[in-house]
């Protein structure tokens, strides 16, 4: 079983059989999946974007909940920095530098690897130099060096509405490029409909990129 469900900006919930992977949830209609299933909570950073002080109340009707974040205080919360590694129940969890705040995860459950980028991407911005530039790629490209190799079949990568046209999908293409993965949703776009629109149309052909908006869940079980 492979559902995806998307909500909200970064925030998604992958359903396998035993578990599902909630990933940067802050707002949005949490999907009605089976509470007795366990729940693995995953927060990259604690910018309010990715994260709401509430994500234990809203998920309180599952009994059994593990918290994985970046940089968000808890006593509930497993504190992960880049580098680390956790592993419960067969379900085994890699944290990797971020090139924001944070981090970024790569989850292995029930033969099933995914990849959530948080805020990692390349931020290239109006105004920056030449060295600022360089050392951005640097940065992202540290992280591509140690993802290169994995079969991944869900990667949640950055597509950002604030960046120029030139530069709002370059993290997504590089990603591509040097790891690619079975699956790929685009996310963090801010609700620019025209931004994600001329993406997908551009890619429709040539990646399995799928669509954040689509409602209520993917159903991925077929090709997983």
């Amino acid at each position: 079983m492979l559902r995806v469900y998307p909500i909200f900006h970064s925030g998604f919930l992958v359903e396998l059989r035993e578990c599902c992977l909630l990933f940067d949830y802050w707002r949005g209609e949490l999907p009605a999946v089976d509470p007795a299933k366990t729940l693995y909570v995953f927060v990259s950073h604690g910018h309010r974007d990715h994260y709401t002080p509430r994500l234990r109340e809203l998920t309180a009707r599952w009994p059994r909940r593990y918290f994985f974040t970046g940089g968000v205080a808890g006593e509930e919360f497993h504190t992960m920095a880049p580098g680390d590694r956790a592993a419960v129940d067969g379900v085994t969890v890699e944290a990797f530098d971020s090139t924001d705040e944070g981090v970024s995860f790569l989850v292995r459950a029930e033969g099933t690897a995914v990849f959530h980028a948080g805020d990692l991407n390349l931020w290239y911005w109006e105004g920056d130099t030449e060295a600022e530039r360089a050392e951005m790629t640097r940065r992202f490209e540290a992280v591509l060096d140690r993802l290169r190799g994995e079969p991944l079949d869900l990667a949640f990568l950055v597509l950002d509405s604030r960046q120029t046209e030139a530069d709002a999908a370059a993290g997504i293409d590089r990603f591509q490029e040097a790891v690619g993965a079975k699956y790929i949703f685009p996310m963090h776009f801010g609700g620019d409909e025209a931004l994600l629109n001329r993406r997908m149309a551009r890619l429709r052909d040539t990646t399995h990129m799928l669509d954040p908006r689509r409602k209520p869940y993917y159903d991925l079980s077929d090709d997983s």
